[in-house]
């Protein structure tokens, strides 16, 4: 057996089995540089998700104060509308107590005081 263990055959061995180490260290040094790259997408991705849930979340934010905004400003016009109806109602009811009060009110016709009565 020692015949066969002899210097050139012994040089063959090692460099054999130094490849296979360095083929073996490549091999894990490939498995863990694919490693990084897939850590690297996924970061990526995860920042382009965060990034777009962030504008999405902006534009309704912004939606969601105008419809506030618009909703206020219906509540305002109602509230405006009903002030003003409020005082139409009584500005008529006073004006028909005027009227109520003025002599001759089953005559036919406007009396010079009945004109007075109506709006500008």
């Amino acid at each position: 057996m020692s015949e066969l263990l002899t210097k050139p055959a012994a040089t063959l061995i090692g460099a054999a089995i130094l490849m296979i180490v360095a083929l073996l260290i490549g091999l894990l040094g490939v498995r863990e540089i694919r490693g990084m790259i897939d850590d690297a997408v996924a970061l990526k991705a995860s920042e382009r998700d965060s990034f777009w849930t962030a504008k999405i979340e902006k534009g309704n934010a912004d939606l969601n104060k105008r419809a506030a905004d618009q909703a206020a400003a219906i509540v305002k016009i109602q509230s405006d509308m009903a002030d003003k109806n409020r005082a139409d109602q009584i500005a008529l009811h006073n004006l028909r107590e005027q009227n109520a009060l003025l002599p001759h009110g089953n005559d036919c016709g406007l009396s010079g005081d009945r004109v007075g009565l109506l709006p500008d």
